[in-house]
């Protein structure tokens, strides 16, 4: 484990209505306890779960995997302010990982499209305006760059299908022992590329001691082995089966008898 537990190191006396500490789930958030590498927060669109997952990311100053940093995101001003007010108990402190949330991989595909044109610049002003020395070892050094960069992410991320280039975005930058913060990955990929995603997950999980805080809605993605689910419900944050969260109840009653749960709409 990285991180073990999240708790509030002091809470505002001031501005408390302002978002979000008005959130119930932030007025009652007392403590989360982390036991397993793999860990979701699950619950309705509004319950606060990203909140939670933006202010760890603010708070462990890991990279933002998008086109700003993240305390100058505006997006995530809320998220900022609630980080300066938690403390986490790490059992290996690291630098190393990211956040990402599936609307940031846009930014980042093109922020990779936009250093592999700058090295192609780079090259042609070499060319235009070189004199002395070896041409050939300058512009060899620039292509090399170039080419770890093709090598790492593909020419152009934003030629695949979204799915693609999102999971050529995971397989290429989870690399070491780190702590990622994912937020609702599954509204970039299929079923099957769902799964895809896990199997990378369960791999970088054995082999480096990674650990993975998931934001989802997916049964799929939250089923995954060796895992915890937090649902965030009626302002508190409890640890359940993933199973008896409405997200498995609802689709597996979709599944089981479509003709009756249609019916009751």
């Amino acid at each position: 484990m990285i991180v073990s537990s999240l708790k509030f190191r002091n809470f505002p006396v001031d501005d408390t209505d302002i978002f979000p500490w008005t959130l119930p789930i932030v007025k009652n958030f007392e403590e989360l306890q982390f036991e397993k590498p793999i860990s979701f927060f699950v619950g309705e669109n509004g319950c606060g779960k990203s909140t939670f997952l933006e202010a760890i990311a603010a708070y462990t100053e890991v990279p933002l995997a998008g086109s700003f940093r993240l305390e100058e995101d505006a997006s995530l001003d809320a998220a900022n302010r609630l980080g300066k007010y938690f403390y986490m108990r790490y059992e290996q402190k690291t630098r190393h990982g990211f956040f990402i949330r599936a609307e940031d991989f846009i930014g980042f595909s093109r922020n990779i499209k936009n250093q592999i044109q700058a090295l192609d610049d780079e090259i042609i002003e070499v060319k235009e305006n070189f004199s002395g020395g070896d041409i050939n070892l300058t512009i060899g050094a620039i292509e090399g760059e170039k080419q770890e960069f093709i090598k790492r992410y593909s020419k152009d991320l934003e030629a695949m299908s979204h799915g693609e280039g999102f999971m050529k975005f995971f397989t290429s930058r989870i690399t070491g022992r780190g702590l990622y913060l994912i937020d609702e990955p599954e509204a970039a990929l299929s079923p099957s590329r769902q799964l895809s995603l896990l199997s990378i997950i369960l791999e970088k999980v054995k082999k480096t001691g990674s650990q993975f805080i998931i934001a989802t809605h997916s049964p799929i993605i939250m089923s995954v082995p060796d895992s915890e689910v937090f649902l965030f419900d009626d302002g508190l944050i409890t640890k359940v089966d993933y199973k008896e969260t409405d997200h498995f109840k609802i689709t597996k009653g979709i599944l089981d008898n479509p003709g009756s749960i249609m019916s009751e709409l």
